[in-house]
């Protein structure tokens, strides 16, 4: 009988124990909650219009348009944009000798970028939405083919990626 007691008694203790620990705890009329979290700054872009075919490549070099890009960030202010061309900032024919065309790169108001160095970053200028409902703005692209009057016959493209950045 009393090996049954003891632990009886200790189960008894454990559970006052609990309960006083709660009772001590709720000594006023209201409580509190303390608690944070954060949204990390961030932008997201889209391609407006892209994916041209048409590009004028006769004699006359003349910025043609390529696309819009459309940014929206969470900070308020301008994006950070970096641009990169998949083929070295040279259109590319599609004939036997991969002839190159050279080109330059508008950004906005931004003109002559000159992609064969590598990827451009165009710092704290690219207009970005905000909001919580999503609203884009956006960034016209244009590119200048370097033409001569006496490349090769193709078909000449290239790829721009453009990767974003809150700042």
């Amino acid at each position: 009988m009393i090996t049954i007691l003891k632990p009886l008694f200790a189960i008894s203790a454990i559970i006052s124990l609990s309960t006083m620990s709660a009772v001590t705890e709720t000594t006023g009329s209201e409580a509190q909650y303390s608690f944070t979290g954060t949204v990390e700054p961030m932008c997201k872009t889209s391609s407006g219009t892209n994916s041209v075919t048409g590009l004028n490549l006769s004699t006359a070099s003349q910025a043609q348009e390529i696309g819009t890009l459309d940014v929206w960030c969470n900070t308020g202010e301008n994006a950070t944009t970096t641009y990169s061309s998949a083929n070295g900032g040279y259109l590319v024919a599609d004939n036997a000798q991969n002839s190159k065309l050279a080109y330059t790169l508008n950004i906005g108001d931004t003109t002559g970028i000159d992609l064969q160095a590598g990827a451009y970053e165009h710092l704290n200028a690219t207009a970005a939405g905000t909001g919580s409902s999503g609203e884009t703005q956006a960034t016209l692209l244009k590119i200048t083919p370097q033409v001569n009057g006496l490349n090769e016959a193709g078909t000449y493209s290239d790829t721009i990626t453009v990767t974003v950045s809150a700042n």
